[in-house]
Formats: C-alpha cells, structure tokens, sequence
C-alpha cells in the first residue's frame, strides 16, 4: 500500500508541469492555421511590436458555455481593435462547416477565427477544458487567462487592462 501510494506521489510531483496550463508570464506559442474564409492566419506572440496585444479564445460548437461568450467576444471587436487589441477564436477539433454554421447561428463575424482541427495548438497552449481564453501583450507574453466561461464583458476588460500594462 506505501508503495503505491509513494509511486503516485512521485509521478504526480514529476507528471504536475507537462499536464499544467500556460501561466501568466510565460510565452505565448507561435502558430499558422487555416482561417474561416481565407487561406490561412499566423499568430506570433509578439507581432504588434510591443503594443495592443491579443485575445486567444479556444472553443468547440458543442460547448454551451462557449456558445454563450462567442457573441460577447464578437460585440467586443470594434472597442478592442481600437487599442491595437485583436481577438481570435480557435475552433477545436472540428472543420469549417461545422464551425460555419455556429458562427451564422450566432452572428459572429467580426473576431478572426482559425480552426485546429487536430487540437495540436489547443495542445501547445495546455488548454484542459473548453473555453478557455488567453490574454497576450505586445510582448508575446500571456497576461491573464480565463479558464471556462467569461462571465461579462468588465471580466474581459479587466484582463485586457493587464494587456495594456508594460
């Protein structure tokens, strides 16, 4: 029974960091991926140089609690963009038809939006569960994270204030 118990406790003390999310502060990873339209979208952390930042929301068409955020994020768009700020939705796992539909559904055409169709940047960014949502300065780094449903818009405010901050 000792023995068990102290194999798992090294394994969880080893296995913790490679199954961890990103953190505030660490590097937000490079990516290029098919965008809804167009051909494709490439994302590199610190691509504003220095300024205005990113939104990186991670959603599926059948989560409910990502249904609900889509149009929030979207109706966001013109306040953000006029801080440099741009929003990103990535599709996880599924194709552009599917993802088509939702967005017509919901009426969400202004944020950029890229599928992963084999959740290898889901992957990258360590996203556990679905929606999650990165907060990316100018200076590549993350910033804050919302893990699950953004509430409200002041939610997204707040964390976009932390963009904003050197």
């Amino acid at each position: 029974m000792h023995r068990i118990f102290f194999t798992l406790l090294v394994f969880s003390l080893f296995a913790t960091p490679a199954f961890a999310a990103l953190k505030v502060n660490d590097a937000a990873p490079a990516f290029t991926l098919p965008e809804f339209g167009k051909k494709e979208y490439s994302f590199s952390g610190a691509q504003t140089g220095g300024k205005g930042g990113t939104i990186i929301s991670f959603f599926a068409s059948w989560c409910m609690p990502c249904r609900t955020e889509l149009p929030m994020l979207n109706a966001l768009v013109p306040e953000v963009g006029l801080k440099g700020i741009t929003i990103i939705l990535v599709g996880v796992r599924e194709n552009f038809s599917t993802i088509g539909r939702l967005l017509a559904e919901l009426k969400v055409d202004k944020p950029v939006v890229v599928i992963d169709r084999d959740g290898k940047i889901a992957e990258q960014y360590r996203v556990l569960f679905l929606p999650t949502t990165f907060f990316v300065g100018g200076d590549g780094r993350v910033k804050d994270i919302i893990f699950g449903q953004i509430k409200d818009e002041a939610q997204v405010r707040k964390s976009i204030a932390s963009i904003m901050t050197p």
